[in-house]
């Protein structure tokens, strides 16, 4: 597959048109380690522009001398460009004496590279030529999302899903750099095979050991996680596909084991889970409720699911346990099982109290709509604590049985109204969740 160069419109025109230009002021190319000033550099000396001026490539850890002494000994009627790579290598000294040098070179012009950002040296040497009057600062920013799909449709030969590509600028921040490191040092280039909607990511059907903690891919669950808790559940998805790729399945473990399920891949999900280290699912919340889900649609149905909720709550300590017990009573009344008097669960946090008016409005949904109602909004106010109060899915399948509620209770305008705002979120996080979870009480 070959890395193709995109973007940068604006960046090559402005060091053209200078290049074009009489006079000898400095052109400084700045940008964040990977953002592709160097690339960048490359394409501009393949331009005509270039082709006018004898091109002089120079050493940043050359001294003073060395580098007065290499613009010298260039011979040639052309005017010069004297390119330095990574100049913030360099140091004051030598930096002015390729300016002198330049300045007795008729229609010489220099033209280096510096990093910006947190990553910057301070002071950086390049300064010396920043501040000069006349001086051309270009900037070269991040990769936008529409640039990074471009490029990722010229290594796969094909339109590529807006997910996959919006999840990899979400990983990489748009930097070059990060994404030839993951395209090609990781190897997710080769993971990309052609979906009914473009190229996506594969999905894995082994879940890789925890990668060596220098191999981690911090930026990458970082993007998972925040895809996840503002329900772009298809953007969350192409990460977690990636993660699990890069040895990361275990650090986005919550996510991938949930948005499997919502993609109708109960089997993949319990797969996954039952890679997990013995004890990890039992004591992490979001991870028993995924296979509660789960377990309702397998052979034992909601029974299992029920058993599996009581046992994890008995061997949890006293801060979990109703938590846990709530659920059971969720799972139970969803599924249209009698969940006892889930009001007697003790709430200890939010999201207990949250499962328990869910649980309540779910057994009181079709025979007392106007109490179910109560339940599901207090349920929803409840939902606003963000990944600490429920998974994010929640707020959405809450949202459609209040939606059923209001209907059945007489309240067609409100429900209309309700249901209109609810197509206004991330693709697949409005319906397509209410469906999954529609088929798990089935």
């Amino acid at each position: 597959m070959k890395w193709h160069f995109v973007g940068r419109r604006e960046q090559l025109a402005m060091i053209r048109s200078v290049l074009r230009a009489a006079g000898g002021d400095p052109l400084i190319v700045t940008g964040e380690p990977g953002a592709g000033r160097t690339r960048l550099v490359e394409h501009v000396l393949e331009s005509g522009e270039a082709a006018r001026y004898e091109i002089v490539p120079l050493d940043p850890r050359a001294g003073a001398r060395e580098l007065a002494a290499r613009v010298r000994a260039v011979s040639g009627d052309r005017p010069l460009l004297l390119v330095m790579d990574d100049a913030q290598d360099s140091d004051d000294e030598s930096l002015l004496a390729l300016r002198a040098a330049a300045g007795r070179s008729p229609h010489a012009r220099v033209l280096v590279t510096t990093v910006s950002g947190p990553a910057a040296r301070r002071p950086d040497p390049v300064d010396c030529l920043r501040f000069e009057p006349g001086a051309r600062v270009v900037d070269v920013p991040p990769l936008t999302a529409e640039e990074v799909s471009a490029l990722l449709g010229g290594l796969a030969g094909g339109h590529v899903r807006q997910a996959t590509a919006d999840a990899l600028h979400a990983a990489t921040g748009g930097n070059p750099g990060l994404l030839r490191e993951f395209l090609v040092g990781r190897g997710l280039s080769e993971r990309l095979t052609r979906g009914a909607a473009g190229w996506e990511f594969q999905c894995a059907t082994e879940w890789p050991p925890p990668p060596d903690p220098a191999a981690a891919t911090p930026r990458l669950v970082d993007a998972t996680r925040e895809a996840w808790a503002s329900r772009a559940f298809d953007r969350a998805f192409e990460l977690c596909k990636a993660a699990v790729w890069c040895g990361e399945g275990h650090a986005v473990s919550v996510p991938l084991a949930h948005l499997l399920l919502l993609r109708g891949r109960g089997r993949d999900s319990m797969a996954f889970l039952d890679s997990l280290p013995d004890g990890v699912v039992r004591s992490t919340p979001h991870l028993a409720l995924a296979r509660a889900v789960n377990l309702t649609r397998g052979p034992g149905g909601p029974a299992a699911a029920a058993e599996f909720l009581l046992r994890a709550a008995v061997a949890a300590g006293p801060r979990p346990r109703p938590l846990l017990l709530a659920y059971r009573a969720w799972v139970l009344a969803l599924t249209g099982r009698s969940a006892g008097d889930a009001g007697a669960i003790e709430r200890p946090d939010r999201e207990t109290a949250l499962f328990v008016h869910a649980a309540q409005a779910m057994a009181t949904l079709r025979t007392r709509p106007d109490e179910a109602i109560f339940h599901l909004r207090r349920a929803l106010a409840l939902t606003a604590g963000g990944l600490e109060v429920g998974p994010p899915w929640l707020r959405p399948h809450l949202t459609a049985c209040l939606i059923d509620a209001l209907l059945l209770a007489g309240r067609a305008g409100e429900a209309t109204l309700l249901a209109a705002g609810f197509h206004g979120g991330e693709p697949s996080s409005g319906w397509d969740v209410a469906l999954a979870m529609s088929l798990a009480a089935a």
